[in-house]
């Protein structure tokens, strides 16, 4: 197969065990450096392509999480998906390796099934990108086009409009997050300009979290904002709703708009992809959220109602 793929460990006996593994996938266009600095320099000059990254946690010189940084400060590097290489699977390293812009993890040792799946979802997943920035011009008749970059869209309208762009190929790729935001406050009721420009200062916020190629934002509706990704690891998940989560409790506490004091809080439904519609999947987040009640800030449900689990 075409696909480049660049691997980057100091170890050589898990340089070989990578490259024996994409073999069986079919993939033998692999390079592989011992030294982070040579990888980096190789993608920064444009010596090496790369349509998938493969990045030790733990090496010399610099470690995988800055190197992740510094190759994600390449433009034309932004959608090309890594996966972190490590032994260690505390939150706090892989919390910072998402924050880097990693898109998933596989530990070590490596099970060599897991490792071929991850990197498989990833090349699928690249190979969705690069076909719609082929297609860009068809797309682009769309009003707003899932194959940008990212987006942060306004409204309902704009997100319904991105997801309806996405191949039926990708559906069983797409996760979605619904967040409710709770407004804690010592007023009972607050006028309509106000709601509107408490969701705003929210919106805004929001706005502000980074995100990966391929991703996008909405104010959905009211109390309701969504996000969409086809690359998505539970783990890559439940950082990013961390990351918004975090957006808004950094807020001045209580947060004043106008003659309004609100303490806010957000909550995540993660719709984990499935065999659904976008459409589908969609509304049936939107369907748990409305009917959530309890203190989990993360609740992580798949298209069978009764899967979940739930982050506090």
């Amino acid at each position: 197969m075409g696909r480049s793929i660049i691997s980057v460990d100091d170890s050589e006996v898990a340089q070989d065990y990578i490259r024996a593994a994409l073999e069986d996938l079919g993939y033998d266009n692999i390079t592989s450096f011992l030294r982070p600095v040579d990888a980096l320099e190789a993608l920064t000059t444009g010596t090496v392509s790369a349509d998938l990254i493969l990045l030790d946690v733990m090496m010399p010189d610099i470690d995988g999480i800055e190197l992740c940084a510094r190759i994600r400060e390449q433009e034309r590097l932004a959608d090309v998906p890594i996966i972190m290489l490590t032994s260690r699977n505390d939150m706090d390293t892989l919390s910072h390796a998402f924050l880097a812009g990693a898109n998933d993890y596989v530990t070590k040792p490596f099970n060599r099934i897991e490792l071929q799946a991850r990197m498989r979802s990833s090349l699928r997943f690249k190979s969705e990108l690069d076909r719609r920035r082929v297609n860009s011009l068809s797309l682009a008749r769309s009003s707003v086009p899932y194959a940008e970059m990212s987006a942060v869209l306004n409204n309902k309208v704009g997100f319904g409009s991105a997801l309806q762009c996405i191949p039926k190929e990708a559906h069983e790729m797409l996760a979605l997050i619904v967040f409710r935001v709770d407004l804690s406050s010592d007023r009972l009721e607050f006028s309509e300009g106000e709601i509107d420009k408490i969701y705003r200062v929210l919106g805004q916020r929001l706005a502000e979290v980074p995100m990966l190629a391929g991703d996008i934002f909405a104010h959905w509706d009211a109390d309701l904002f969504c996000f969409a990704t086809c690359l998505s690891s539970e783990f890559r998940l439940r950082g990013v709703a961390r990351n918004f989560i975090d957006a808004v409790s950094s807020l001045d506490n209580p947060l004043r708009v106008d003659r309004a004091l609100v303490c806010p809080r957000l909550h995540a439904i993660i719709q984990m992809p499935s065999k659904l519609s976008p459409a589908s999947a969609l509304g049936h987040a939107i369907s748990v959220s409305e009917r959530h009640i309890g203190p989990d800030e993360i609740l992580i449900v798949s298209s069978e109602e009764g899967s979940s689990s739930a982050d506090s």
